[in-house]
């Protein structure tokens, strides 16, 4: 039987005890005194029975009452921090998104202003140097397309899975992404320069990614140099992956500094602007596809970043 019909029963009872007493004290009230007594000494138990009673459901409610406003308050503690831990994970998703959407655009839309300017200033005599500076602003172009397309749609995340895979050449890929830089590097006294032993090199990759991975690179090397001097972009073919080494004669950083640079939003030493997240991007965007990735630095040696794709991974 529940709690609340055992209450119930007993009190019930008592009830019927303490009438049963009554009864008897009025129909011995002339009779004999123990009958009495024992009409009297009844009705007192029944009462005090009922005091017993309600003073223990008086506790029973209280109880529960205090449990209840425990529950509560620890339903409103649990709601509180789960909140807060919803905010802080919309502003870490939003700071990532702000900083992946101006890694992919900052350095198209430096390209493409430069060809522009080019074209403007009424230097470029050539009519089929001027068609070419068109076609690489409507590639470049293309490329943001491309870039808050993917923002935006969440297919950004890199995996396997998502990437959008085409035939490429890699040493086309590479020396065009050196041409789209040359002038941004001029500007600060560097030379790109791109050293393959192969003239071409086919393979099966998201061209999208892999632009993004050169540019991320080679921006990176231009901020953190610190000093005129070469990038140099060597890739091999090795059995079935083709190697990449991007190495600048910059300054280079502690070797401490050197084995985090790959991770989310950190910034060494040497920062100087931006939220962390280029070389984490190309971390992201190699092991996507596969590959892997590595960082070579000592100071005043320049930094070197070593990475290997499968040239047709199986997808």
């Amino acid at each position: 039987m529940k709690k609340r019909e055992t209450v119930l029963a007993v009190l019930t009872a008592a009830a019927i005890l303490a009438c049963g007493c009554l009864w008897a004290a009025e129909l011995y009230r002339n009779g004999p005194l123990p009958a009495a007594c024992l009409g009297l000494a009844c009705t007192i138990a029944a009462a005090g029975l009922l005091a017993a009673l309600w003073s223990f459901q008086r506790r029973s409610l209280d109880a529960r009452e205090q449990a209840h406003r425990e529950e509560l308050a620890a339903l409103k503690k649990k709601h509180a921090q789960e909140l807060s831990e919803m905010q802080a994970r919309n502003q870490s998703e939003m700071e990532a998104f702000r900083s992946g959407l101006s890694h992919s655009l900052r350095m198209p839309v430096a390209i493409i202003q430069g060809y522009a300017e080019l074209l403007s200033s009424g230097v470029i005599k050539d009519a089929d140097v001027a068609v070419e500076y068109l076609e690489k602003i409507s590639q470049r172009s293309q490329y943001m397309t491309e870039a808050i397309s993917r923002q935006f749609s969440a297919a950004d995340t890199m995996d396997s899975s998502k990437l959008t895979y085409s035939d490429l050449d890699l040493i086309a890929l590479v020396r065009q992404a050196a041409a789209d830089m040359e002038t941004a590097a001029e500007d600060q006294g560097v030379r790109i320069q791109v050293i393959s032993p192969e003239d071409h090199l086919a393979m099966r990759a998201d061209t999208y990614l892999l632009n993004r991975v050169l540019f991320n690179l080679l921006e990176n090397a231009l901020k953190y140099m610190g000093r005129p001097g070469v990038i140099t972009i060597r890739i091999l073919r090795q059995g079935d992956s083709a190697s990449l080494l991007v190495q600048d004669d910059g300054l280079g950083l502690p070797a401490e500094e050197t084995a985090h640079i790959f991770e989310p939003n950190y910034q060494g030493s040497n920062h100087v602007g931006g939220q962390g997240y280029g070389l984490y991007l190309v971390r992201r965007a190699i092991e996507g596809h596969g590959g892997t990735v590595s960082a070579q630095s000592a100071p005043g040696r320049g930094l070197g970043i070593s990475m290997t794709l499968p040239l047709f991974p199986s997808v």
